[in-house]
Order: structure tokens, then C-alpha cells, then sequence
């Protein structure tokens, strides 16, 4: 008994022994007095402030590189479009495919592709014994004619008189048609080949012949060489007028109850940059082409069309209903996901504002301090969820879930930066 009770007093003195070396070893960094507790929870407090879901700070710095600015919601006439695609066209009447009328040797050429020509200008000259043989016979022809044109004479003249017969009447008034009809031809061909007949008949003759355009316009198309020997028929130049180009659009048959004469359609051209160009509708297709299965819609374009041509691939949107609504720069607005956002100034702060710096793991060790801000003050933005609708010309049709002030600031632009600086934060903070 003795033994047992001397057994538990010696348990009791090291378990007290124990405890109070445990005590003894904990640091005395670890236990926060209540100045320190302030501290803490204040930063605390901060954090959750800086960090307010919805919301982003941007720094002078971020400010001046974006380039943001604001302004407020306007009140907008915008156009609801349908999106068009199509060319560049001229109508028929302003094309020509200049061809050879008769075979010859490319004598010279005299324009060359993008040249403009005036109708009736020689593009090209042409020479081969054929010609000179035309110009030959018309000559004989004509001589022959006027040989059998007093012959006639002369037999009308003696049947009149009852002395001739009605036999050599009808003779050489046969002959004498049949020539006539044959210098007649012969002048035709040689006037469609741009030769002055009177002079041919005077006796001279042409070695060659010009090839004229037959329209104003630029050479579009030059398909000869010099030497080289061209058929009748043969297409040698094609020439366009591009004063009357037009817009040719295709609108989708679900469209077409739509479109009118007279609607506008603003365009964009594949090598024009960002300029765009407007037109005006005045025919409608009353045909479907089957593919795709759309009509074909014809616009005058306004103003000058000097650095167009045809055959350019055109995209436009053709104006529909007129709607006046609140509406923002489409730089304004973001999508993230299926929700559009826009940004809403709430405030500003002092720029050497900062989160304090963590502690490093090391004890003892000071982190190391981070670089100045620029003077100036930061800009904090919420993010305010939208829906938006039409758009037109560069603004899109903004409709809100709740109301803002009239006076509300909104970034104009950046809007993408904005959501990509908020969602760094976001990051940071789970972290």
C-alpha cells in the first residue's frame, strides 16, 4: 500500500513538470495581444473592401494605357439590319468585249490594261492583204456601177421610144441593181472598219485598219500581241465604264419581305480598311437564283466610287426599322459567356493605395517593398450585367436589369480589359 501511494504522487509531479515545459517552449510571437488583433481584423476588412465581388480597380498607370474613357447612357436613333452580302457589278450596257470584224496581223497596240478610253478611240491596228483586196473591189464595183447605171439610162430611154426591147430593159436594169447592192455592201463593211469610203473611192487605199472602243471607260483586258494574228470575231480588248457601278446584293428569301426600294445599305469593301460606303436600293429582284436560294438586290452607290471596281466582295447591313433607345459604344460593352457587361464608375482612390505585403515564411524576414504608383488616382468600376440589342454604325442597343442616375460614368471603351483585370483580382484573392 505504501508503495502504490508514493507511485502516484511521483505521476502527478512529472505530469506537472511536463506541462509547464510545454508551456515554456511555445513562442511568444504566436500569441497576439489587442492592438494586434485590430490590426489583423482591420486588414482584414480592407481586403474584403478591395476586393468587393463585382468590382475592379485600375491604377493611373493601367488607366493611360488602355486609354479608357467615359461617358454616359445616350438616348440613340438606331437602325435594326439585316446583314447582306454580294459584288461590285456594272449593267451590261457598260461592258464591252471588243473583237476583230475581220481577220488580220497585230500591226500595233496602243493601250494598255487600265488605261481609260474614250468611245470611238483606237485601241489596236490591224493589217492583211484582205483589206486592201475589199478596198480594191469596192473601187472596180464603183466603177462598174456608174458604167451600167447610164447603160439602164439608155435602154429606158429607147423602150420609151419604142425602139429598144423590153428583153435588154430588163437586162441591164438587172445589172445595174445587182452592182448598186454591191458597192452598197461593200461601203458597209469598209465604214464598220472605221474606213472613210469617199476617200477609198477617190482612189486611195488603206494598209491597215483601227480597232476602236466602243465605249468610254478602262481597259480592263488586253488579249493580244503585237505580230500576232487575230479571226474574226475573236475578242482582242474588254472595256468597262465604272460610272455606273453598282452594289449587287443577295438577300436570303426569309429576308426578302423586308427589303424595299429606297432602304439604305451601308457597305464595306475587302481592301478599303475600315471606310465604309452607303447605297440605296432601286431594283428587286423578282427571281429566286437557286444557290443559294436568294434574290438579287441592286443599289446605287453614293458619292464617289473612284477606288472601286467590279467584281468586289461586299458585306453590308441593310436598314430595316429605326428604334430610339439607350445605347453605348460597342467597345463598351463585354461578353462573358452568355451575359454582356458594361463598367460603371463607383469611385475613386488614392494611387499609393496597396494591399499590405505578406510576411515571408522566414521568421524575421521583411518583404521586400513594391514599386511607387504614379501620382494620379485610381479608378474603381463595378460590373453591371446588360442585355443588349440593336446595332448600328458602332453603338449597340443596351437594355438594363435595374436603373442607373442619368449621371452615371460608364467606360466607354476597355471594356474587355476591365473584365480581364477584374478576373486577375478574382484569382488573387481565392489564392
Amino acid at each position: 500500500m505504501h508503495y502504490k501511494i508514493k507511485s502516484i504522487v511521483l505521476l502527478g509531479l512529472l505530469s506537472l513538470a511536463f506541462s509547464a515545459c510545454s508551456n515554456e517552449s511555445e513562442p511568444a510571437g504566436n500569441q497576439a495581444g489587442p492592438n494586434e488583433d485590430a490590426t489583423a481584423a482591420s486588414g482584414n476588412h480592407e481586403a474584403a473592401e478591395a476586393h468587393e465581388e463585382g468590382t475592379v480597380r485600375m491604377s493611373p498607370l493601367q488607366l493611360e494605357a488602355v486609354g479608357l474613357k467615359l461617358g454616359t447612357l445616350q438616348n440613340r436613333n438606331l437602325s435594326t439590319a439585316i446583314k447582306v452580302t454580294g459584288e461590285l457589278e456594272v449593267p451590261p450596257q457598260s461592258e464591252a468585249n471588243v473583237s476583230a470584224i475581220v481577220g488580220g496581223n497585230v500591226q500595233s497596240i496602243k493601250v494598255v490594261e487600265g488605261d481609260k478610253v474614250r468611245k470611238g478611240q483606237t485601241l489596236a491596228v490591224l493589217s492583211h492583204p484582205d483589206l486592201v483586196q475589199m478596198q480594191v473591189d469596192l473601187q472596180e464595183a464603183a466603177g462598174r456601177l456608174q458604167y451600167l447605171e447610164q447603160e439602164y439610162q439608155r435602154q429606158q430611154r429607147l423602150y420609151e421610144q419604142k425602139v429598144g426591147s423590153g428583153r435588154a430593159l430588163q437586162e441591164a436594169t438587172s445589172n445595174f441593181t445587182a452592182t448598186k447592192a454591191q458597192v452598197a455592201g461593200l461601203k458597209s463593211q469598209l465604214d464598220i472598219l472605221g474606213l472613210n469610203t469617199k476617200s477609198v473611192l477617190s482612189g486611195k487605199i488603206y494598209q491597215s485598219v483601227p480597232v476602236v472602243s466602243p465605249i468610254s471607260g478602262y481597259v480592263k483586258k488586253v488579249n493580244v500581241t503585237t505580230g500576232g494574228y487575230v479571226s474574226p470575231q475573236e475578242q482582242m480588248f474588254a472595256i468597262v465604264d465604272n460610272s455606273q457601278l453598282h452594289a449587287d446584293f443577295m438577300v436570303f428569301e426569309k429576308d426578302i419581305a423586308k427589303v424595299k426600294e429606297g432602304q439604305k445599305v451601308r457597305f464595306t469593301v475587302a481592301n478599303a480598311g475600315n471606310q465604309s460606303y452607303t447605297a440605296t436600293i432601286y431594283a428587286v429582284g423578282k427571281a429566286f437564283e437557286e444557290e443559294p436560294k436568294a434574290v438579287h438586290v441592286h443599289a446605287d452607290i453614293d458619292g464617289k466610287t473612284d477606288n472601286l471596281i467590279p467584281g468586289m466582295y461586299i458585306e453590308g447591313r441593310l436598314a430595316v426599322d429605326e428604334v430610339t433607345t439607350l445605347a453605348l459604344p460597342e467597345e463598351a460593352v463585354v461578353q462573358d459567356g452568355d451575359q454582356a457587361f458594361i463598367f460603371v464608375k463607383t469611385g475613386e482612390a488614392d494611387a499609393g493605395e496597396e494591399h499590405a505585403a505578406e510576411t515571408t515564411a522566414a521568421a524575421g524576414e521583411k518583404a521586400a517593398p513594391e514599386p511607387a504608383q504614379a501620382s494620379g488616382k485610381s479608378w474603381v468600376f463595378k460590373q453591371v450585367p446588360v442585355i443588349t440589342g440593336a446595332s448600328d454604325n458602332g453603338w449597340v442597343e443596351i437594355k438594363l436589369s435595374q436603373p442607373l442616375p442619368d449621371s452615371a460614368q460608364v467606360a466607354y471603351n476597355g471594356a474587355y480589359n476591365l473584365l480581364s483585370e477584374m478576373g486577375k483580382g478574382e484569382t488573387e484573392h481565392a489564392d
